[in-house]
C-alpha cells in the first residue's frame, strides 16, 4: 500500500510539479477553515426552535397595508426579498457539497441540513426531519450551539 502512494505522489510531482501541489493543499486547508467557520455561523444562528413542527405558533403576520408603508418598511421589505434571492444559491451549493462529501471526507449530511433550511420548496420540513432523526446529526448539531455557548436545539 505504501508504494502505491508513494507511486501517485511521484506521478502527481512529476505532471504538477511541487509548488502547485502545497498550493492545492494550501486552498484545500483554508476552504476547510472557512468552511467549519461558515457552518458554525449559521449553526449558532438558527433560532433553537427551528426543528419543532410548530415553530410559528402565535407567530404574527406583519401588516401588509400598503397604505400603512413607510420608506423603511419598503427597505426592509427589498432587503428581505434580496436575502431570499441570495438564500436560494447558497442553499443549492451546501446541498449539492454536503451531497459531494457523503463521498468524500466531510459533514455531508450536516452540510444537507443547512442547505435546505436555506431553501424554499415542498416537503422541506419533512426532509429536515429525517436527516436529523439521525443522533450523529443532532449531535453535531447541538455541540457546536453548545462551543458557541448557545442554548441547544430543540428537536420534537
Amino acid at each position: 500500500m505504501l508504494d502505491f502512494f508513494n507511486k501517485i505522489i511521484a506521478y502527481l510531482t512529476a505532471t504538477f510539479g511541487g509548488n502547485f501541489l502545497y498550493l492545492i493543499v494550501a486552498l484545500t486547508s483554508a476552504f476547510s477553515i472557512m468552511y467549519f467557520i461558515l457552518i458554525g455561523y449559521a449553526v449558532t444562528r438558527m433560532d433553537k426552535r427551528y426543528f419543532l413542527r410548530n415553530r410559528n405558533i402565535g407567530a404574527q403576520k406583519p401588516n401588509d397595508d400598503p397604505k400603512n408603508s413607510t420608506p423603511t418598511t419598503i427597505t426592509k421589505k427589498y432587503l428581505i426579498i434580496t436575502s431570499q434571492i441570495i438564500k436560494i444559491p447558497v442553499g443549492a451549493c451546501l446541498v449539492l457539497s454536503g451531497i459531494v462529501m457523503l463521498v468524500i471526507p466531510g459533514q455531508g449530511l450536516l452540510t444537507i441540513v443547512i442547505g435546505l433550511s436555506l431553501l424554499p420548496f415542498p416537503y422541506k420540513s419533512r426532509i429536515e426531519r429525517n436527516l436529523i432523526s439521525r443522533k450523529s446529526v443532532r449531535a453535531s448539531l447541538n455541540w457546536i450551539r453548545i462551543k458557541a455557548k448557545k442554548e441547544p436545539f430543540i428537536f420534537d
